[in-house]
């Protein structure tokens, strides 16, 4: 296989990722769906930085919007949530097959918002909106070097 026909099929495994997360995603399969979500952060990031480290290319990608601009203490540390997605929830679930027991998942207090709490005594749990999860489709769909595999109005990971 040529080297250009290589590179359309693995951007199109991109959207083949994005489509496997909604599908989990609708099917209530909660950690199923991040992965897959984070697989098209991942590979995404890699096509805009091609010279980068995996970690750094994956943070790189997510320093955008409300990735940014947010930061949590976890395990007694300030984190910004793109490093949050990056080590506990991509390389958790990528090498350790599920979350950290001290993540959970809650419900968004609003469609089309995000919320992420840290948890004091007693639980110590980090808790993620699920609010989150389109957010990570939201910013694979847009990507600029994504064009063309997406409907210019994907909202919340649906094209229209």
């Amino acid at each position: 296989m040529s080297n250009s026909k290589q590179l359309g099929k693995n951007h199109m495994g991109i959207r083949s990722r994005v489509d496997d997360a909604l599908f989990l995603w609708n099917h209530n399969h909660v950690e199923g769906a991040f992965l897959s979500a984070l697989i098209a952060v991942a590979a995404t990031s890699r096509r805009q930085f091609p010279n980068h480290s995996d970690r750094q290319a994956f943070e790189d990608f997510l320093k955008q919007g409300v990735f940014e601009r947010i930061s949590v203490e976890y395990r007694n540390q300030s984190h910004p949530v793109y490093h949050i997605f990056y080590k506990w929830f991509r390389c958790q679930l990528v090498h350790e097959g599920g979350l950290p027991i001290d993540i959970e998942f809650m419900p968004d207090r609003e469609p089309g918002t995000v919320s992420i709490r840290a948890g004091g005594a007693p639980e110590y749990i980090l808790k993620v909106s699920y609010g989150w999860f389109h957010e990570l489709i939201h910013v694979v769909a847009h990507a600029p070097v994504n064009a063309g595999l997406f409907n210019n109005n994907v909202n919340s990971g649906v094209d229209s």
